[in-house]
């Protein structure tokens, strides 16, 4: 692929995924420390990784909370909240997901992520999964 058409995906990728977020993305913080390597992290993580085919946007989303939450990366899990939400992932998908969770990093991590998606929705302005009609 050649380095215009990687611009663009990395852009459209990004775009899709984390245009809700109000405080930016990694990237932001990246490029204060090196603007080249930032570049090329962002153009293989949302143009090359992040835009394979292989899984759905919104399984490949599901799973970067999954990990995150177990991992307790609440900072890292804000965004892919965000992103998962933007690509179709339904606010009680996201919920399930974050409890499966409890089995594989214990409960003080689900209760983290949960706390940071009760944010992440006050942020959007979108009700709580169990607020909504049935």
């Amino acid at each position: 692929m050649d380095e215009r058409t990687l611009k663009e995906r990395t852009k459209r990728t990004a775009q899709m995924l984390f245009h809700t977020l109000k405080s930016g993305t990694g990237f932001e913080l990246w490029k204060k420390f090196d603007k080249d390597l930032a570049r090329e992290l962002s153009m293989f993580f949302t143009g090359v990784l992040y835009s394979r085919e292989v899984l759905s946007q919104k399984q490949r989303e599901l799973c970067a909370v999954a990990a995150l939450t177990a991992l307790h990366r609440p900072n890292e899990v804000r965004a892919h909240l965000h992103a998962a939400l933007n690509v179709g992932a339904t606010r009680q998908e996201v919920a399930e997901v974050i409890f499966q969770m409890v089995t594989y990093g214990g409960m003080p991590v689900v209760v983290d992520a949960l706390e940071v998606y009760a944010r992440v929705l006050a942020e959007r302005g979108e009700p709580f999964p169990a607020e909504e009609p049935k």
